[in-house]
């Protein structure tokens, strides 16, 4: 009876309507971030064609038109929508950089800022914000790599400890019974599991941060 009061108190809790906006939150903000990492992933190949439309001739804000294609798409023209409405193209290049807050959307503001007020629409600048935004890219890349084996040696640590456990109970004795039938080993597993799940916990944001 215990463990259906338990089962049910545990379903109530994922289906409740504040379960259920705060998981609908979690999936819109991840989809808002992976939307921003695929935009900043792109910069680099837009500068590149914002410098080709350059040195074609063609004006800044037809360059960054013309360049703004799968994921730059809209941004470029909410940027236009803006620059029509009479605020001028860096001040609206400097809004969508804002509301981005990547180091990539922040080197475009100053590119195009730069060549709107005062070098010039020069194709070279935007050749070098494309090259350090793919070799940004390219460490980034390699970091996700590397933070992959952390987070796999994380679980895997965080495993050991309970696969010995259960081997020392598969085993029996008197330790696997006052670990599974009284309170004081109760109180011992909740206790290794709490600090288990804290010490993942550490260790996953630890990584994450190491990717920031």
């Amino acid at each position: 009876m215990l463990r259906l009061v338990v089962l049910l108190a545990c379903v109530g809790g994922v289906t409740s309507p504040a379960a259920r906006d705060w998981l609908r939150w979690r999936r819109d903000r991840r989809r808002a971030g992976m939307a921003v990492a695929a935009r900043s992933a792109g910069i680099g190949d837009f500068c590149a064609a914002v410098s080709r439309g350059l040195g074609a001739g063609d004006t800044m804000l037809q360059a960054l038109r013309a360049a703004a294609d799968g994921p730059m798409r809209a941004p470029v023209e909410q940027i236009a929508a803006e620059h029509e409405r009479g605020v001028t193209l860096s001040r609206a290049v400097q809004r969508w950089a804002a509301r981005e807050q990547t180091s990539e959307a922040a080197l475009l503001s100053t590119a195009v800022t730069l060549a709107s007020d005062r070098v010039g629409a020069q194709p070279q600048l935007f050749d070098h914000v494309a090259a350090t935004v793919r070799a940004r890219a390219d460490m980034a890349a390699e970091a996700r790599v590397h933070a992959a084996q952390a987070r796999a040696s994380v679980w895997v640590v965080a495993a050991l400890p309970w696969a010995v456990a259960l081997a020392l109970l598969a085993e029996g004795g008197a330790a696997a019974r006052v670990l599974t039938s009284t309170p004081l080993g109760w109180f011992c597993a909740s206790g290794a599991l709490l600090l288990e799940l804290a010490g993942v916990s550490w260790m996953r944001a630890t990584v994450a941060r190491a990717l920031r």
